[in-house]
């Protein structure tokens, strides 16, 4: 890999709780969380940062996100987070702020900027991101107008092809997607929400899901239905000129 790149760890959805050894859909979260993080310190290309796209902890527990910290401060690099509809957003703000964690706002890895967005909405599994987060964003985009953007949320601002799914999508995604068109320098959307893996273009802007640390939902299914499909996270590799190659790696 170029010096002049970045190579950034997605994580998402790892549904932590307060005990380790509690489980979700017969998944023990916390150790499949642990098998994702030993993976990537047995890597040889170590990661030059971490982004968690939410739905850290399922319980909402302090515990939880200590739990979640500690587990992330092994690979000794910057943590940005931002919450999904399962996490709690107040006791994220009392863990998640202090160094090397970092909670929404923006971030510079070379020549590329972060812009992580909260569409978090309390009592919905749905997001939405409210016009002062789209005033953020239209905010960070004119300021880094010669920079490379990705953009990272919880929910998915495009449709999966699932019907159960899409409906607990980002309710206002028309908005999000008016203000990337309108903005070239951003190269990438990317999110969680969806446990489970995609990647396709959108007028030249790289759109990618990345799939749960524990356990996923079986794609294009019209009713809930989850995937044999085992733990996964994701590589990108964010290149000077503005390119981005990626890879979903699978603990099968």
């Amino acid at each position: 890999m170029p010096a002049e790149s970045v190579r950034l760890l997605h994580i998402t959805d790892p549904h932590l709780h307060a005990h380790i050894e509690s489980r979700m859909r017969g998944v023990v979260t916390y150790e499949t969380f642990c098998a994702v993080i030993d993976r990537v310190l047995a890597d040889p290309n170590p990661p030059d940062a971490v982004l968690a796209t939410g739905d850290l902890v399922q319980d909402e527990t302090l515990a939880g996100y200590l739990l979640f910290r500690k587990s992330l401060e092994r690979l000794d690099v910057p943590v940005y987070c931002l919450p999904g509809n399962h996490d709690a957003p107040e006791i994220m703000e009392n863990v998640l702020q202090t160094v090397p964690f970092q909670l929404c706002g923006v971030a510079s890895l070379g020549s590329w900027r972060l812009i992580l967005l909260n569409s978090f909405i309390a009592g919905d599994d749905g997001g939405r991101l409210p016009e002062s987060e789209l005033a953020f964003l239209r905010h960070s985009l004119a300021d880094c107008a010669n920079q490379h953007v990705l953009i990272s949320l919880h929910h998915q601002p495009v449709h999966m092809g699932s019907r159960w799914l899409d409906g607990v999508g980002l309710r206002n995604k028309d908005q999000l997607m008016t203000i990337v068109d309108s903005n070239p320098q951003v190269r990438g959307l990317l999110w969680g929400h969806v446990h489970q893996a995609s990647d396709r273009s959108r007028k030249g802007i790289r759109l990618m899901s990345t799939p749960s640390t524990c356990s996923q939902f079986l794609p294009n299914s019209d009713d809930f239905a989850v995937d044999n499909r085992p733990p996964g996270f994701r590589w990108l590799n964010l290149h000077a000129n503005g390119s981005i190659d990626t890879e979903v790696i699978w603990l099968e």
